[in-house]
């Protein structure tokens, strides 16, 4: 019965050494880390109100006439990029607290090539197959003014920002908050919380905010207002299928991080994402056929997107309750 009990392993037991935080053994667990990643989170929302406040008043000092481009941007902006800096800021001490000081700690292994080649490939037949559906469906069409040349002076911004992201947010998300949760949970309560956390924190208040208001109206008040509804806009403003399609990417890259035992991985995948949709996506308009089933040119609002992220997270899941190291760690176990 060894498929039997490496599903039952995979569900209720399974934990890799290698993702455990504080070299802690396979059957215990700490809490040490949610706790720090609510420092993170809570912290990163207060610092924000008063640096975006300092912010927000020196631009509008400097440009009365809010004649530039800082100055004309909605204080919601300010609030988020503040909190994206405040958890810049922190996040060195949250790895120091983890034990996570290398790139092996990090989850980074050896084999790059090879490994980041594939799945960069994966990443963008995904995106390319949700596109391909969606274009089929007569959702989306090409720009008038699309052309090969388009694409390739797109190349440069697509390639930058899939680098960027790809490797900013597995760091953060895979190599530290996952393995949180990893640490303080069974792997299934871990993919499924973290992947919920993810999706979350891609939900922010809304930039029309305070557009009534004059600059130097704002104050403390709106500030925390803004901050309060940073963490409520999940509810405030609850989009299903944009919750479920980002909670899905979620699973999916927490699943290829256990699969692969090698960041790199992620880091392509997730690169192949954001260059297909930067690069390609740029070159389509959404058309009036559009559907809640089809979505539209934004990826992640239509039920198609969440098909296609459910079937890979079914496979990947195979896969996972198949490796040679599960049978082999049920096994060690008895």
């Amino acid at each position: 019965m060894p498929n039997f009990r490496a599903y039952l392993h995979f569900f209720f037991m399974i934990r890799d050494k290698r993702h455990i935080l504080y070299s802690l053994s396979t059957s215990d667990y700490s809490t040490k880390g949610l706790w720090l990643l609510a420092l993170l989170y809570f912290g990163s929302l207060i610092a924000a109100a008063f640096v975006s406040l300092i912010a927000w008043h020196v631009v509008h000092y400097l440009d009365p006439e809010a004649s530039g481009y800082l100055a004309n941007k909605p204080y919601p902006k300010y609030f988020d990029r503040a909190r994206w800096l405040c958890v810049l800021i922190l996040l060195p001490y949250l790895f120091w607290q983890c034990r996570i000081t290398t790139f092996k700690a990090v989850g980074f292994a050896k084999r790059f090539a090879s490994i980041a080649s594939k799945w960069f490939f994966y990443g963008f037949c995904m995106i390319g197959l949700i596109y391909g559906v969606t274009f089929a469906l007569n959702a989306i069409e090409l720009k008038p003014n699309s052309t090969i040349g388009t694409l390739l002076s797109n190349l440069d911004n697509a390639i930058l920002a899939g680098a960027l992201v790809g490797l900013f947010e597995e760091i953060v998300f895979r190599g530290l908050v996952f393995r949180m949760f990893y640490t303080a949970m069974r792997p299934i309560p871990a993919i499924v919380a973290s992947s919920a956390f993810f999706a979350i924190l891609h939900f922010k208040a809304p930039s029309a905010s305070l557009d009534t208001m004059l600059p130097s109206e704002v104050g403390f008040a709106e500030a925390f207002n803004i901050a309060f509804g940073t963490m409520a806009s999940p509810v405030m403003h609850f989009d299903f299928t944009y919750l479920v399609a980002i909670f899905l990417v979620g699973i999916v890259l927490h699943q290829t991080f256990l699969m692969s035992n090698n960041l790199w991985a992620n880091v392509a995948l997730h690169a192949g994402w954001v260059f297909t949709i930067k690069a390609i996506g740029g070159m389509f308009d959404t058309t009036e056929s559009a559907n809640l089933f089809t979505g539209t040119t934004r990826v992640a609002d239509g039920y198609w997107v969440i098909v296609v992220l459910l079937a890979f997270a079914a496979i990947f899941s195979a896969v996972l309750k198949s490796k040679p190291d599960t049978a082999a760690g049920i096994k060690g176990c008895t």
